[in-house]
């Protein structure tokens, strides 16, 4: 939930341009885009915490394995770099962004983000489902 109102607010704050509603609507997702990060870390270290105890019992589960596999090779790393653009370029952006236009570190985090953002929907658009499934099928 976290993460499509962190990208609709940063659709709409980016729609909005290099003017002053612009910036500040950019300056407002901040703290929504911090709550995204700040949930998913807290959601893998809950997993963790579940996980750890139960790990003689599950650790032949093929199952597990690839899960715990994609969101360790994908997700994390995907959110990852997404954390670092937007609190350290974006942020460092904002604060060398009195008014328009853009600083170039502003201009060059958005441009970074949407990188980003263009390869999360495809990447996490499949792997979530799958690990859905694999969370209620128990397949192998």
């Amino acid at each position: 939930m976290t993460w499509a109102l962190s990208l609709l607010a940063q659709r709409r704050a980016l729609a909005l341009g290099e003017t002053e509603e612009g910036l500040s609507a950019l300056r407002r997702v901040g703290g929504l885009v911090l709550l995204r990060h700040s949930c998913l870390g807290l959601a893998l270290l809950a997993g963790l915490g579940l996980l750890l105890p139960l790990a003689p019992a599950t650790a032949h589960a093929a199952w597990l394995q690839l899960k715990i596999g994609l969101v360790v090779f994908l997700v994390v790393p995907l959110e990852g770099m997404h954390a670092y653009v937007c609190q350290a370029w974006i942020a460092r952006g904002l604060r060398a962004t009195g008014s328009p236009p853009f600083s170039k570190d502003l201009t060059r985090g958005l441009g970074m983000e949407e990188m980003i953002r263009a390869l999360e929907l495809p990447l996490l658009g499949t792997a979530v489902p799958l690990l859905a499934w694999l969370s209620l099928a128990k397949p192998f």
